[in-house]
């Protein structure tokens, strides 16, 4: 008999980590301070009236070349907060117990890339986040 699912959706930035995932290696990697990086993205997206994710996209692309494996290993250094790391152990556990099969979500407005990069990205069902479209060599474009 398949068991009934229960779903979690999480954000990742400020809730399960403890900032935005790209101030832990990439902002520091291109010599910024995260406070100027954001002062900068969020002050082109209000100039040119764009979205605030696209715009910290487009900061990004404009400071360094950006290679796909750079970004998933900027994931390998993202600190959690309290209780993350095992907490899916602890809810897969409970749910069995329940008799329900538990699957992890990421919605989240940063990048997959580095999701993808930590330590907890096998735990997720799937991640939905932004990415970049990148060439044959792994280079954003």
């Amino acid at each position: 008999m398949n068991k009934p699912i229960v779903a979690f959706l999480y954000d990742f930035d400020k809730t399960l980590c403890t900032r935005d995932m790209q101030e832990y290696t990439f902002i520091p990697s291109i010599g910024m301070e995260p406070n100027d990086f954001w002062h900068l993205a969020n002050g082109l997206a209000e100039q040119e009236h764009m979205d605030s994710v696209l715009a910290y996209m487009y900061c990004m692309l404009t400071r360094t070349t950006l290679r796909r494996d750079h970004l998933v290993e900027c994931g390998h250094d993202v600190v959690y907060n309290p209780g993350v790391e095992d907490w899916f152990d602890r809810i897969n556990a409970y749910g069995d117990a329940l008799g329900v099969k538990v699957e992890h979500y990421v919605l989240s407005s940063g990048l997959k890339e580095i999701i993808e990069g930590t330590s907890i990205a096998d735990r997720f069902t799937k991640i939905f986040a932004s990415e970049f479209l990148y060439d044959d060599k792994g280079v954003a474009l």
